[in-house]
């Protein structure tokens, strides 16, 4: 009996492994596609129903050198322009947002709002979570419920009253308002940073006191440096999310477009003939995949070995 059910359970991994395979595959097939359609002409592309010209799916022998080497990487570095105008009313005051923003000021948006965004994600969180977890004050218990309660009850179709706060404050569609919205500190990571602060040992911080070092100084130079795995762990989960978000600029800062937003564009693109052909719209989806690729690469180990479970370890 135990042989049977250990030869079960031997078959159904070596299914389970099989499946996984396949489907590494078909993304790593896609990614490849897609960089080498990216140097196709549109001719090319689209000789064939399929848009593959060949077996390989490689680019045209007799096409010219301009089209097999980065031409539609020079159309999207210089005719990727995105013109918005943004029209609102703050209290009685009308508001006009206009701006023209071309691929290296998409690019330094995209930094902006990934990098400060995940770091304020990751800090916010934890700095919280360690006040809940190590001053046994009665508010401490209140806030450690309203994180709970609303994770617990989902908040549906707050978006529009949101919105309508913002501009009423002056925050919408500027930088300082999406830091404001970024400086939150509800979701999975307090809990995660809530567990582990609950299970540092205390001794640090008792000699630390005994040496004179007040709370501020056992933050900065303890507590942050004990917990920067795990904080580096969320930076880099939170910057992956971020950096294929075009929902979040689309919405609270439509003047000042992402790389993530601009690739939402082209796939309307009727302004721009350069822009409505699908090679040069997958160049620009390339921009966003080859990054990632690239940072998973480095800290695949991190970004791996530090989740057990759906949660963080140490």
């Amino acid at each position: 009996m135990k042989q049977k059910k250990f030869d079960g359970i031997t078959v159904l991994l070596a299914v389970v492994f099989i499946v996984l395979v396949i489907y590494s595959l078909s993304m790593i097939f896609i990614l490849l596609w897609g960089l080498l359609t990216t140097f196709k002409s549109h001719v090319d592309f689209s000789g064939t129903i399929t848009g593959i010209p060949n077996v390989l799916g490689l680019p045209d022998p007799k096409a010219s050198a301009e089209q097999l080497n980065f031409a539609n990487y020079k159309v999207i570095f210089s005719k990727l322009v995105l013109e918005k105008t943004e029209i609102f009313y703050s209290g009685t005051q009308k508001i006009y947002h206009h701006s023209k923003t071309d691929f290296w000021g998409m690019l330094l948006n995209t930094l902006l709002f990934t990098g400060i965004g995940s770091l304020l994600l990751a800090l916010v969180p934890c700095l919280m979570a360690y006040v809940c977890a190590k001053y046994d004050y009665f508010y401490s218990k209140v806030v450690y419920t309203v994180v709970l309660f609303v994770m617990v009850i989902p908040i549906i179709g707050n978006t529009a009253s949101e919105i309508t706060v913002l501009r009423q404050l002056n925050l919408y569609d500027n930088w300082f308002g999406y830091f404001v919205q970024r400086f939150n500190f509800v979701g999975m990571y307090f809990l995660v940073f809530y567990a582990y602060f609950k299970g540092l040992s205390n001794t640090y911080v008792e000699a630390a006191e005994i040496d004179g070092a007040g709370q501020y100084r056992i933050l900065w130079s303890i507590i942050l440096p004990l917990s920067i795995k795990m904080i580096g762990s969320v930076v880099l989960i939170q910057f992956v999310q971020l950096w294929n978000n075009y929902q979040v600029p689309l919405l609270y800062l439509p003047t000042k477009p992402t790389l993530a937003y601009a690739v939402y564009e082209l796939a309307y693109a009727n302004t721009h003939r350069d822009l409505s052909n699908v090679p040069v719209r997958i160049a620009g989806c390339m921009f966003l995949a080859i990054p990632l690729l690239i940072l998973f690469i480095c800290f695949q180990k991190k970004l791996m070995g530090n989740i057990s479970m759906g949660g963080l370890k140490e």
